[in-house]
């Protein structure tokens, strides 16, 4: 397989904060993700924030393409009244999340016609869905810097002090933190006969698979250019806090080598 690799690196803009669980061996009640004993963006808060900015772009710029139409990535028994009213307006794909089955997984002929919704979006053709992963594996972020703990406390309203017992201590990542971690992204699969930019040859008839990609124009680089290093570079905000004026970021992505390896 033949792998691209982007540097990517995080730059704290404001006080920075992803929490963890709270240790009871620290003392801290509100302590920042930590992994050996380094500072870290979670992948998952990551891959997150980046699909939230690809189905965001998605919408502005080929809303009017139905097969490229993002997915709310939840099965349709679990929308919310809001998520449905989204695609009510045609923000978003009928039916959920996409997913990927073969024919005697569901009970039905392989031959049997697919539904119009039955595609995979581009979002998750880029970052997997159910049943089929992507193109892209999306890094862990870490920094040798340290965190600061400050305290947070309440005021009574009545009596307009400090309410007892509402000492706690929070820990946050001051501004100019750097973080970096390395992007993989999947260029060619001779195997499965996969190429980033490319329909892929699935077996099942029961979806119109990567549909958008008919006829289309994409290329590898314009695609990951504008769908994953343009969109990464578009989230400012990050983690919590961000109504108490935290989470401001710059991320910059590099292209640092290609290999058959995603580990090299």
């Amino acid at each position: 397989m033949e792998w691209r690799h982007f540097t990517v690196t995080l730059k704290t803009q404001e006080p920075f904060r992803i929490g963890a669980l709270k240790d009871p061996l620290s003392g801290i009640d509100n302590p920042v993700t930590m992994i050996g004993g380094k500072l870290t963006v979670q992948g998952p808060s990551l891959k997150g924030a980046l699909r939230a900015e690809i189905e965001r772009y998605l919408i502005e710029r080929y809303g009017s393409n139905a097969v490229m139409k993002p997915c709310i990535p939840s099965s349709a028994n679990t929308l919310s009244a809001g998520e449905n009213a989204l695609i009510q307006k045609g923000k978003f794909k009928r039916g959920g999340n996409c997913e990927y089955k073969e024919a005697e997984e569901r009970g039905r002929r392989g031959d049997q016609p697919h539904q119009g919704t039955d595609y995979i979006c581009p979002a998750c053709y880029l970052l997997g869905a159910q049943g089929l992963v992507g193109f892209v594996r999306v890094p862990y972020l870490f920094t040798t810097d340290k965190a600061e703990t400050l305290y947070s406390v309440r005021i009574d309203r009545a009596s307009g002090t400090v309410a007892e017992r509402t000492n706690r201590e929070y820990q946050i990542i001051p501004p100019e933190t750097v973080f970096t971690g390395r992007l993989d992204v999947l260029w060619r699969d001779p195997v499965r006969n996969w190429e980033l930019g490319k329909k892929r040859p699935l077996a099942s008839t029961l979806t119109r698979g990567d549909a958008w990609l008919e006829a289309s124009q994409w290329t590898s680089e314009k695609l990951c250019e504008e769908f994953i290093v343009n969109r990464l570079q578009a989230i400012h905000l990050l983690g919590g806090f961000k109504s108490k004026g935290a989470g401001g970021v710059k991320i910059t992505v590099t292209e640092t080598k290609s290999t058959s390896n995603p580990n090299a």
